[in-house]
């Protein structure tokens, strides 16, 4: 018997456990009763059942039974109590978590309760024309790529690749000279209608520009991207006109309403952040700094 209490006192989890008894003792010495009673008080209401079934119901797609409302009516009140302690020994305080979910439930709440007025089809004629670009079908374009590795060839990648342009040049078909005369790569090597968003996730913004402005039915001098060397012939591009207005006003009303609840939740930061007064504290004085600039 007393091997196990010498084994049992030698354990961590003991001394962590009379750790945190002596914690909350010494919390409950200090503290003797300043709880006033409604804080000692946990009331479950009508309000707070509903608020519980409609939520069980969400999930679940029923409404709880008796056994599962008791159930989540003791998590609500062990959560309460916690909770309640917690704030009372301030763990709440300068708790980078808690303070940045506080201040994103005041921005939800905020967003709930913004009425925006609909728009006038003025305004949603004059939001249009500003944003005109965001409505278009977006051009499509239609290429093949042959791709020389840098991996492989070295410094002497730019050389092969000329060497590589001039027989695809001589090849009947783009695709099958691309097959041939380039590089393994990882990726297709033919490329139907593709926007340039799409071209930009597979190869990079910087190749998918490249290609906008690259002439059409020949072999172009060499495009980079992430993987290395590309030799691009572009088969076809398709522009899109600008859609009329009576098209597109339904997707330009929401997002004339999502701009509008932005505008004013900005608003809303602004006349908020004008009640404070911020200041901002150098970490070490003037004379310090400057010295420390001068520092070799």
């Amino acid at each position: 018997m007393s091997g196990r209490v010498t084994r049992l006192v030698k354990e961590p989890l003991f001394h962590f456990l009379i750790l945190g008894l002596a914690i909350y003792a010494g919390y409950a010495w200090l503290n003797p009763g300043d709880a006033p009673e409604s804080d000692q008080t946990i009331v479950v209401g009508a309000g707070e059942l509903g608020w519980m079934r409609t939520s069980f119901e969400k999930r679940w797609n029923r409404p709880p039974t008796t056994e599962e409302l008791e159930g989540l009516t003791k998590e609500y009140v062990r959560e309460t109590a916690f909770y309640r302690e917690a704030l009372a020994m301030g763990l709440d305080q300068d708790d980078t978590i808690v303070r940045r979910r506080l201040a994103q439930k005041l921005e939800f709440l905020v967003q709930d309760l913004i009425d925006v007025s609909p728009p006038t089809d003025a305004e949603l004629e004059a939001y249009f024309d500003e944003h005109r670009a965001d409505y278009r079908q977006p051009d499509l374009i239609t290429f093949t790529h042959a791709f020389v590795d840098p991996d492989k060839w070295g410094n002497e990648t730019e050389s092969h690749a000329a060497s590589v342009l001039e027989g695809l040049k001589k090849a009947d078909d783009p695709t099958g000279g691309a097959k041939e005369l380039g590089d393994p790569f990882m990726l297709q090597l033919y490329y139907p209608e593709r926007t340039e968003a799409e071209i930009s996730k597979l190869f990079g913004g910087g190749f998918a520009q490249s290609l906008g402005d690259l002439s059409l039915g020949a072999w172009q001098d060499p495009v980079l991207s992430g993987y290395g060397v590309h030799l691009v012939y572009v088969h076809a591009k398709e522009t899109f006109p600008d859609p009329a207005f009576a098209n597109v006003r339904d997707r330009v009303a929401e997002d004339w309403m999502e701009a509008k609840r932005e505008e004013l939740n900005d608003e809303y930061r602004e006349r908020l952040l004008e009640k404070y007064t911020v200041v901002i504290e150098d970490d070490a004085p003037s004379d310090t700094v400057a010295q420390g600039e001068s520092s070799p």
